[in-house]
């Protein structure tokens, strides 16, 4: 295979074993770590983070708080101001997975934190009604301590629920996400190493198989090209993130999700440096990047914005439930607001204006700006 081939650099993939009972162990301890941090008393969340963390965690969160280092900078730029904004925070998981990659111990976790929406966030204008914000998540643990966290908050969808759209409609169903059709998502009992190696080899073979398209416009023979119907379950579930939405089987996902990236983004690709969770856990699977997926905005429609020529880099991970040939769900955080930002849309400056946030920016000061 050609490296043009194999664009999502799956053919070096080596599936590496792990010990069930120590990887039932981290997930329990992650569920432990993340639940505390959700719904400990606020005045204990300090300690909660000293247990959970160590002490120069890297916490990689979705924009605009992105990339932060050690525990005070984590609990001052996310968790106290999203645990003021949902007092009475309740953290629901309907997937937690594990596994090992590049010899670190992974943790990926997928559900809703769910509360009444009391405090502003980020400028989102409170509600005083109850919310739901989606997380997608992968930690890695050492000596019983989170080191690394890639934290996806669907901020887009928050703003919807708050009744705030800052883009074109999307072409897919914005819902809440479901849980697995299985109801066995969080994986607490230990899993043959055949068919969890088996799952993410599914995965894989999917994925290079999408580098198969050439780059022409997405007719149907350069989308067969990609033979993406022999991977997928026939009535497949794709939960895509806010300002995308959820599609069901193949059309649904070539005619609302598929057609228009490609269009937007006609060379996009895997980059050297790689996903940071590859992990099959039983029929259950996780694959992420942070700017792994890279490309070139050359095409309009996406989220309504024309196309600008830009290089852009996407944070992304996907949550997938397999059966025993095919892959029947799908559940994709895509950090919308920083690609966006990217293709020079700023949603939260947007808001920011609409709502008159204090500190908000003048009309002309933020148009020049672009801040």
């Amino acid at each position: 295979m050609t490296a043009k081939e194999d664009k999502h650099f799956t053919s070096s993939f080596q599936y590496s074993p792990v010990d069930q009972a120590e990887n039932i162990a981290n997930k329990r301890r992650v569920i432990s770590i993340m639940g505390a941090l959700a719904e400990a008393p606020l005045d204990q969340l300090p300690d909660a983070a000293r247990d959970g963390y160590a002490a120069d965690v890297a916490l990689n969160v979705t924009h605009p708080i992105n990339e932060l280092r050690g525990i005070a900078a984590g609990l001052d730029q996310l968790w106290r101001p999203l645990r003021r904004a949902l007092p009475d925070m309740e953290r629901r998981e309907n997937f937690v997975a594990g596994g090992r990659y590049r010899d670190g111990d992974w943790v990926a976790c997928m559900g809703h934190y769910l509360g009444s929406f009391m405090e502003d966030l980020l400028g989102i204008p409170a509600t005083r009604g109850v919310v739901h914000l989606r997380f997608c998540e992968g930690h890695e643990l050492r000596e019983g301590r989170i080191v690394t966290s890639y934290l996806f908050l669907d901020f887009l969808d928050l703003m919807r629920q708050a009744g705030y759209w800052p883009l074109a409609p999307s072409l897919g169903r914005e819902m809440r996400w479901l849980p697995p059709r299985t109801l066995d998502g969080v994986i607490l009992r230990p899993q043959d190493e055949a068919r969890s190696r088996r799952t993410i080899e599914t995965i894989l073979k999917m994925h290079q198989a999408l580098g198969y398209y050439s780059g022409e416009p997405p007719t149907r023979a350069a989308l067969d090209e990609m033979e993406q119907a022999k991977h997928w379950h026939k009535d497949f579930m794709w939960y895509g993130p806010a300002g995308i939405g959820t599609t069901r089987g193949l059309k649904g996902f070539e005619d609302y999700h598929q057609i228009p990236f490609l269009v937007a983004f006609p060379d996009r690709g895997g980059s050297a440096q790689g996903h940071f969770i590859r992990i099959g856990d039983g029929y259950y699977a996780v694959t992420g990047g942070w700017g792994y997926l890279q490309a070139t905005h050359r095409g309009g429609e996406l989220f309504g914005a024309p196309p600008t020529g830009k290089r852009v880099k996407m944070r992304v991970m996907d949550f997938y439930r397999c059966d025993d040939e095919t892959i029947v769900e799908n559940w994709i955080p895509i950090d919308v607001p920083h690609l966006l930002l990217q293709m020079g849309v700023d949603v939260f400056g947007r808001m920011r204006h609409q709502f008159r946030q204090q500190g908000a920016l003048s009309a002309s000061d933020w148009l020049v700006k672009g801040n």
